[in-house]
């Protein structure tokens, strides 16, 4: 259930309270330490922060605090009868099952908002993703929506959730036959058209299933034969499920881990081994020169150098292809359907998709949680964060295993296996319990 007081989770920055304690994880010569970390380390810690600044508003969606449209999401989360045949066999149900798969199918509440299904590695819909699913927990301060900044915003990528369950079509019948009242309540100055009651007169306005075909050269389909107009009426619909899809998961906050209590003075809230990882998560290890801020990330996109599965049929090429697909999207944030054209040309500014040095490159992921939403990268073939540490530690998968170029910033590391032990015991502290996960999805 939701409360009024929901979006105070996107809160004020923290006022991390300074305290000289006597036992640290080292010593300064200038007395001035603070539990073992100097002045200007202990500002470095400061930047980090968890969830430190505000949530960033989306100028793309302006119901983006919106209760009513946050509540519609939440119901919608844990659909499945609006999904349509599944395609291939996998852990969902098997080829031809219907009403299998939902968000939940992949976003489990109780681990995190991650695929919790044995083995899981790119997730099972109706059929397989290309891609790890990442978790939906504090996804608001992200910059760009995806492992590869794919959408411009969560309010792109919602337009296609609902999308790998059931065609735009199908889901705008669901929406009409089950959440119509919902729905309207949400976005009153577009409601759904009556024809698609299946008993309107008019109702082969709009065919049961179907959606836009792949590409110039595929055959018309239902969606094809519609008119210009109620094509774009469903775009509406999928535009507002965008709106809905961004909104609700700003709800999804974990604040109060024992990192965050932390940096505001509590410092017994992270024991002695985890003191000296960060101590390595700032100096040997240079882990935060990608991972700071308010989630523990850069927002930007690097090539680390991981080796393609042995499963796969081609390399993942990352966000090279991505960027033209952002730019000719119909739902980004300079469509008909963003509520702030002039931010989303200037954010496309920062987008080259002739730039073959994003070959192979991922956004570098945030570290809340990461103890407990493995398995890891966009393969998901790592399954956990002492692995992780190592592939660093040699700095990177082998040439000639991944595709593009690695980063100038990977580099060999030569960490002890105490310090592995260390840097994983401070990554531990960027949790915060799972019933309290819980609690913030749903207040």
């Amino acid at each position: 259930m939701l409360t009024k007081n929901w979006m105070q989770a996107a809160r004020r920055p923290g006022l991390a309270m300074l305290a000289v304690l006597t036992a640290g994880v080292g010593c300064n010569e200038g007395g001035d330490d603070i539990d073992g970390f100097s002045t200007d380390e202990w500002k470095r810690v400061q930047q980090m922060e968890p969830l430190g600044t505000p949530m960033p508003r989306n100028p793309f969606n302006k119901q983006d605090t919106d209760r009513t449209v946050a509540k519609l999401g939440q119901m919608l989360f844990f659909e499945t009868d609006y999904a349509e045949a599944i395609t291939v066999d996998g852990p969902s149900g098997l080829k031809g099952e219907v009403g299998k798969v939902g968000c939940i199918t992949c976003h489990d509440p109780k681990r995190y908002y991650i695929d919790s299904r044995p083995n899981a590695t790119v997730s099972h819909g109706r059929g397989f993703g290309r891609r790890n699913s990442p978790t939906m927990l504090n996804v608001g301060w992200y910059e760009w929506a995806g492992w590869t900044g794919r959408h411009d915003s969560l309010v792109m990528h919602g337009t296609g959730v609902m999308g790998t369950a059931g065609t735009p079509l199908f889901v705008a019948h669901y929406l009409y036959r089950k959440y119509r009242a919902e729905y309207e309540t949400a976005f009153p100055t577009t409601p759904l058209d009556p024809a698609l009651d299946a008993a309107a007169p008019d109702a082969a306005r709009f065919p049961p299933t179907g959606g836009p075909k792949a590409n110039a050269d595929a055959p018309d389909g239902p969606w094809e034969k519609m008119t210009p107009d109620d094509q774009r009426r469903i775009m509406q619909i999928q535009a507002n499920m965008g709106r809905v899809w961004d909104t609700y998961p700003r709800m999804l906050v974990t604040p109060n881990s024992p990192f965050e209590r932390y940096v505001k003075g509590d410092h017994a809230a992270i024991p002695l081994s985890a003191k000296r990882g960060l101590k390595l998560f700032m100096g040997k290890a240079a882990c935060s020169e990608c991972h700071n801020g308010p989630l523990l990330s850069d927002n930007k996109f690097h090539n680390i150098a991981v080796a393609k599965p042995a499963s796969a049929m081609a390399a993942d090429v990352g966000r090279f292809p991505d960027m033209a697909a952002t730019l000719t999207n119909p739902f980004n944030g300079i469509s008909q359907f963003s509520d702030d054209p002039e931010a989303g040309r200037k954010k496309h500014l920062a987008i080259n998709p002739t730039d073959q040095s994003m070959t192979g490159a991922f956004r570098t992921p945030m570290l809340l949680n990461i103890a407990e939403t493995g398995p890891y990268y966009h393969t998901g073939e790592i399954k956990n964060l002492e692995e992780v540490v190592r592939h660093y530690n040699k700095g990177g998968a082998e040439a000639g295993t991944y595709p593009g170029t690695k980063s100038a910033k990977l580099a060999q590391l030569d960490l002890s296996e105490l310090e592995i032990v260390d840097l994983v015991d401070f990554m531990k502290t960027l949790s915060t319990p799972p019933e309290a996960a819980a609690r913030a999805a749903s207040s």
